[in-house]
């Protein structure tokens, strides 16, 4: 979660602001005895400084352990200071509001303050202020050295978003497959040496593109000769659990239109559904199983008709033997000239800042370096790059990203570098999502309304279109 927190931060400081800044709070603030409005004023004066801050600080948590440590104690500090100020808020409104319901009903009302409250209530709330005040000024003193911040190269400001997340896999073609014949070749060949039923795995790291090949392989023109029967695509796609019952029935759905929450139901159907029949079935992204639940899985196809193929596609090769498959294919990184050319379609595409001759070939070169060979990173990449100037290429390419990344992360930099692009409200919708489980189905109305009750954007704003878009 570290790498939501700055965009968080920084969304709740400007809704502290928006608080601050209505005319109910300034004032209902102004009325109140006990120092409230002299700490508001403080407040806001403080904010206003952490604000300039976090500004400068786009790109240091990818880097500074103190920091990410830093920027959770402030978001805690807002969370707190959001509840106080929301209810001085509420104070401050139901007193305009029965104030004027006074003035309305009776002029006999209209010599009192608009906006009476009790000297317990500004004693109490102005307490409460001056602790927030107290808190956040420790805060501050912590990252007081801005010119510390200024001298550290960050990313160059940008409204621009990334490109679309994906979300399951599907089997149909997306574009042109670089760098992939041998490997096309290769796998066609393993699906037509098969007699009897025959599982083949696919196998490789995330985003060198399993998947791709998975799908070119699954829609190839040669398979039409063999007269597949049955043709189905299922992306499975979870790092926790080896679900035999959701996979049954996700590959009967494809075959017929009624389907049991039986297990043993959906599997007897299943069997039916091809049984004497030749069938290609693709299994896409398993993360974790045990060689009973697979074989459970199985089950159901052993009456296939000769020549049956499943394609499963992991990145663990330990999935691969323990399914004990026919056929284990490796997938490796892609050729530096394909990169480049994957790298090109995306980056000088419709909407592109900067055309091809703009482009030195060193930079070529670092683009190169920088996918290692990933057709996911190249594509990230380039339409990351496709909207800015060549001139902002460099920054881009030498940013920090690129040298954060460990093992332990499974986070690509390119798609590191893609969410830091995300203009900050954006990031804030984007890192909401991060509270459901893994391939949580949620509908685009739910997820609104989750972000506006929230606070995260209003509903009339231009903001939660531009955040359904990025979220597709």
């Amino acid at each position: 979660m570290e790498v939501v927190l700055q965009p968080v931060v920084s969304e709740l400081v400007k809704r502290l602001f928006k608080i601050l800044e209505s005319s109910e709070v300034k004032d209902f603030a102004r009325q109140l005895v006990g120092g409230v409005d002299s700490e508001i004023k403080d407040l806001k004066d403080k904010l206003r400084l952490i604000g300039n801050l976090l500004g400068k600080m786009e790109d240091m948590q990818l880097s500074d352990d103190s920091l990410k440590i830093w920027f959770d104690n402030l978001q805690h500090w807002a969370y707190d200071a959001e509840d106080l100020l929301d209810e001085f808020a509420y104070e401050a409104l139901r007193h305009k509001r029965k104030a004027e319901h006074q003035a309305s009903s009776s002029r006999r009302f209209s010599s009192l303050p608009a906006s009476f409250s009790s000297p317990l209530f500004a004693v109490q709330m102005g307490s409460k202020i001056k602790k927030i005040n107290s808190r956040l000024e420790k805060l501050r003193q912590q990252r007081s050295a801005e010119h510390e911040f200024q001298k550290l190269p960050g990313l160059p400001p940008t409204d621009v978003a990334a490109p679309q997340k994906p979300g399951e896999t599907s089997s149909l073609p997306l574009g042109q497959v670089y760098g992939r014949n041998e490997d096309e070749t290769e796998l066609l060949k393993m699906v037509k040496s098969g007699t009897n039923f025959q599982v083949i795995a696919v196998v490789g790291m995330g985003g060198i593109g399993k998947t791709t090949i998975a799908r070119a392989v699954f829609n190839h023109k040669e398979l039409e000769d063999f007269k597949f029967e049955k043709k189905a695509w299922v992306c499975v796609s979870s790092t926790t659990t080896f679900d035999v019952l959701n996979i049954s029935k996700a590959l009967l759905e494809k075959f017929s239109s009624s389907v049991s929450n039986n297990l043993d139901k959906v599997q007897r159907n299943l069997e039916d559904e091809v049984r004497g029949k030749k069938f290609v079935i693709v299994l896409d992204d398993i993360w974790m199983v045990e060689y009973d639940e697979w074989e459970k899985l199985m089950s159901p196809f052993t009456d296939g008709a000769p020549g049956s193929v499943m394609i499963v596609t992991t990145r663990d090769a330990d999935v691969a033997r323990k399914i004990r498959c026919a056929h284990t294919y490796r997938l490796r990184p892609l050729s530096n000239q394909a990169c480049e050319s994957l790298f090109k379609e995306h980056a000088f595409g419709t909407g592109a800042a900067a055309v091809p001759n703009q482009i030195s070939d060193s930079i070529y070169k670092r683009v190169v370096e920088r996918c290692g060979g990933l057709p996911l990173a190249a594509r990230t990449l380039g339409s990351l790059l496709r909207f800015k100037p060549s001139d902002t290429w460099d920054n881009i390419l030498e940013s920090k990203i690129w040298r954060t990344s460990n093992e332990s992360d499974h986070v690509l930099p390119a798609l590191k570098l893609s969410y830091y692009y995300l203009p900050s409200n954006l990031k804030r919708c984007f890192g909401y999502c991060s509270i459901f489980p893994q391939d949580y189905e949620f509908e685009e109305k739910e997820l609104a309304l989750l972000w506006i009750a929230e606070g995260i954007v209003q509903p009339s704003e231009k903001q939660l279109d531009e955040a359904m878009v990025e979220i597709h």
